[in-house]
């Protein structure tokens, strides 16, 4: 009866079948084996110091990863620590008691290394022989040098696959310059190759000198999306302060965190840096693996290939940031900070098909200063810089928001009036009241600066439909 045990253990042991079919059909004959007591296969994960099935004659609902629990304190554990055999058996058991229970706990060690515990109950009325525990540990002894090969392959094999979905994504993002589709390219790879529910990224806002959320990748609803956010926030100054990732692998055992618990479980945030200034972070919420209905710990593992991702991501923000600041360098004039000719063509085109597509009319105005000296006296005399920059204060804060002006020459200005439908009535009036007001203080204040101002304006569709006829009908300029 052993022997022919052994050799059936040997031969599920050598079989070619996978690591998963092998514990089945093991636990399935240990159980016959020892009088149809149950057998369970747990292994253990060092990184969070927990137990997890990995195979059991125990019917079970869900995935088989879904059952975890602390190793600490554990007979398992013991077993597992001291590499023996741990067994209970009853005492006081009542006189009248037909049967016995026991439990052994054979600790999964190969090599030096804690790979795991199979553990049997056993309920009979005879109780499980020596012999046959003995025989039970000898088989297992070979199960683990097999789980450890298995293990080893899983974890180069997930790694090689993480590694290789983190260099895909990096080509694709480093390849992306405009920003915010960036950032959701981003956010939502980060989550996917990490296997988080959640992704929060924020960057540094020159403006507002805070660093703000700028995507967020997740199926969470409002009110928890809030609570993310503020536990966002506080593990962010964290980092900041620090200028370090932080792993936290369970927010309900952390003191500084823990009020968020419930909202979410785990995480990792990492800066995201150009040298050494943090341009943003980003954070991951809860680990879900493809066995796994809850979420999991994030592990040292977890934190090593996030990293890996980071320093793609830092780059690819790093050039989008610098490609979005030189486009804007390109359409925008370096004197007034409006934008320029090329902006105002492209911008003019795009609100006569919107002005199109509407209904709608539309005014172009151009308004152009005229100084009445030369251009050495103008701009080296009576620094024209300074008076061209106050004319292209005053015309943006004559116009609504929603509408455009740019210095498209050195002494003209263009405007846009969308959506102007009393535009001649109105619009025109005033603007050209505003900036002849403004001339007129100018030549106020220096009795020896002789400016004048022309105005031209079209509105669409009254003056032409076509780009060409209205820019021709604007340049008629007039005093």
């Amino acid at each position: 009866m052993a022997q022919d045990f052994q050799n059936k253990s040997k031969e599920i042991i050598r079989s070619s079948t996978s690591i998963d079919l092998k514990i089945k059909e093991f636990t399935d004959l240990l159980s016959k084996y020892l009088n149809n007591s149950v057998v369970s296969v747990l292994l253990f994960d060092r990184e969070v110091d927990e137990f997890f099935l990995r195979g059991s004659t125990i019917r079970y609902q869900g995935g088989i990863d879904s059952v975890r629990f602390s190793a600490s304190g554990t007979v398992d554990a013991l077993s597992l620590v001291e590499k023996r055999v741990v067994s209970m058996r009853e005492v006081n058991r009542p006189a009248d008691s037909r049967l016995k229970a026991e439990y052994h706990a054979f600790g999964l060690n190969t090599m030096g290394e804690m790979l795991g515990v199979v553990s049997v109950q056993s309920v009979s009325e005879a109780g499980l022989p020596p012999e046959k525990i003995a025989a039970a540990g000898e088989a297992i002894n070979q199960l683990a040098d097999v789980v450890s090969i298995a293990i080893k392959e899983e974890t180069i094999s997930e790694r090689m696959t993480k590694i290789a979905a983190i260099n895909e994504a990096g080509v694709n993002i480093i390849s992306t310059l405009d920003l915010d589709r960036l950032l959701k390219l981003v956010a939502t790879s980060a989550s996917l190759i990490m296997e988080a529910e959640s992704c929060v990224l924020r960057l540094y806002d020159e403006d507002s000198g805070k660093y703000t959320i700028r995507e967020f990748y997740g199926l969470k609803g409002e009110d928890v999306q809030k609570m993310l956010f503020q536990l966002d926030r506080a593990v962010v100054v964290e980092v900041l302060k620090s200028g370090n990732p932080i792993i936290v692998r369970d927010i309900g055992e952390d003191d500084q965190y823990k009020k968020f618990d419930g909202y979410a479980k785990t995480f990792i945030c990492y800066p995201l840096k150009e040298g050494v200034d943090v341009i943003g972070t980003a954070t991951i919420f809860d680990k879900f693996t493809q066995k796994t209905f809850y979420p999991v710990p994030f592990t040292n593992e977890d934190l090593n290939n996030f990293e890996k991702f980071i320093r793609y991501a830092e780059k690819a923000v790093s050039n989008a940031i610098t490609f979005e600041r030189n486009e804007k360098l390109k359409n925008i004039d370096d004197v007034t900070g409006l934008p320029n000719l090329k902006y105002f063509q492209a911008r003019l085109i795009t609100e006569l098909n919107r002005a199109k597509r509407f209904s709608s009319k539309l005014v172009l105005m151009i308004c152009e200063i005229i100084p009445h000296m030369s251009f050495e006296e103008f701009y080296m005399k009576w620094k024209g810089d300074r008076i061209i920059k106050r004319i292209a204060r005053n015309i943006r804060g004559t116009l609504r928001e929603y509408d455009v002006v740019a210095r498209i020459s050195e002494n003209k200005f263009g405007i846009i009036l969308p959506q102007a439908e009393d535009g001649k009535i109105s619009a025109i009036p005033r603007i050209k009241k505003s900036i002849e007001d403004e001339i007129g203080a100018i030549r106020e204040e220096g009795k020896d600066i002789k400016v004048y101002i022309k105005f031209g304006h079209a509105t669409y569709p009254d003056d032409g439909e076509e780009y060409e006829k209205l820019i021709f009908k604007t340049n008629i300029l007039k005093l």
